[in-house]
């Protein structure tokens, strides 16, 4: 049983090195990097989120968020506004710069998943889905975080 505990850390971290590597050279020619494209995933989807709620969602400490937030507005692909309801809160906006390239992120992101996804049948994938789906509900529950398919 050890084994596959081994392995399944093995495979996991594979995974996103493989899928950080095909995504690379695309994201390299829009000017992001693999670690900032939740931020401006989340920020598209859903503008005016507080970096709270992007390091909740994206499971990213708070820290780690501002530094990828404070680049991306350096990069002029965000801004933050103060929250009228709450001054001590700032909220996160994507920058028309990023709407602009929302379409080709969107493009590029989905083809990498159909490279990632390419080797399983239609059935396959629904199935590897739900069971990454469980396996993310387990670790953010035992973490003691709340589930995130509601804010995605």
């Amino acid at each position: 049983m050890e084994k596959k505990h081994i392995l399944f850390g093995f495979m996991n971290g594979h995974m996103g090195r493989l899928h950080k590597a095909i995504l690379a050279e695309k994201l390299k020619a829009l000017g992001i990097t693999y670690g900032q494209v939740g931020f401006l995933m989340q920020t598209l989807r859903h503008p005016g989120r507080s970096q709270d709620e992007l390091s909740m969602v994206l499971s990213v400490d708070k820290a780690a968020t501002a530094r990828a937030v404070a680049k991306l507005i350096d990069n002029g692909f965000l801004y933050r506004e103060e929250n009228i309801k709450d001054k001590r809160q700032k909220l996160v906006y994507p920058t028309a710069k990023t709407m602009d390239l929302s379409e080709t992120l969107h493009e590029v992101l989905m083809a990498s998943n159909r490279v990632m996804l390419s080797g399983l049948t239609e059935d396959e994938t629904d199935k590897f889905m739900e069971l990454m789906v469980k396996v993310i509900d387990a670790s953010r529950e035992n973490l003691g975080m709340s589930r995130v398919w509601d804010y995605l």
